[in-house]
């Protein structure tokens, strides 16, 4: 039986009898608004108060924004900034556009390489890409994707000696579990989050669609996020 820790998620590790099999790569998909960004933050914080060391990557917000989302949950951040329990990677500015709109031409193996020796020089346990899709965009062959997208995930898995999460994008209606419809294969464990419309009410959900090394509750539940306390599962729906 593989080595777990605690995800942090209020009633997940439950569903995975005991938590999340360490040191391997998971995807947390799910569309816009559904709380991809609160369920990493929450995993590396769960991570940082017992004194681990993490790091997250954000690729789609300024470290202020990400700051301010934590506070107004109440998490209280700041502390574990100060003291190198908990690093932000900023590489936002790598996918801006320049002043004729188009998408700046990127080595996404440098940035990744990056990556890696930030998380090499953190000392971290824990690590969040969020979100995982601007890595790959570059690739534009199907081929070609399918084995970037094996290549980051095993390095992060061979090089780094941490439990890492990379959030994935759903378009608003899809049935796919992420962005490009491929990450789920390469990825230890698929966590999928969802906004549904039952009786006329809209509830977020949280469906563990796979996770290797573990056995695994597949029924999907509902889920509130609250302050202090961040995701809280309920019921199964």
């Amino acid at each position: 039986m593989a080595e777990k820790i605690l995800s942090g998620i209020e009633g997940m590790d439950e569903l995975l009898y005991g938590g999340i099999p360490k040191g391997k790569a998971y995807l947390v998909s799910g569309e816009p608004g559904t709380g991809k960004t609160i369920f990493s933050l929450q995993y590396l914080l769960a991570g940082a108060k017992k004194g681990e060391k993490c790091a997250y990557i954000s690729i789609d917000e300024k470290p202020e924004h990400i700051i301010a989302d934590a506070e107004s949950l109440g998490w209280g951040i700041t502390p574990f900034l100060n003291n190198g329990s908990f690093q932000i990677l900023d590489i936002s500015s790598y996918f801006g556009k320049n002043k004729f709109d188009k998408v700046n031409v990127l080595d996404t193996n440098k940035i990744v390489k990056n990556i890696i020796q930030f998380v090499r020089t953190s000392k971290a346990t824990r690590l969040a890409i969020d979100p995982i899709a601007p890595l790959i965009f570059a690739e534009k062959d199907s081929l070609e994707i399918i084995e970037y997208i094996r290549k980051l995930i095993y390095s992060l898995e061979d090089n780094l000696n941490c439990t890492s999460l990379l959030t994935s994008y759903v378009p608003v209606g899809s049935a796919k579990l992420s962005s490009y419809g491929i990450e789920e294969f390469a990825t230890s464990g698929i966590i999928l989050l969802k906004l549904s419309k039952i009786n006329n009410k809209y509830i977020r959900s949280l469906w563990i669609r796979k996770m290797r090394g573990t056995r695994v509750d597949l029924s999907e539940y509902s889920f509130e996020i609250l302050p202090r306390r961040g995701i809280v599962l309920r019921q199964p729906i």
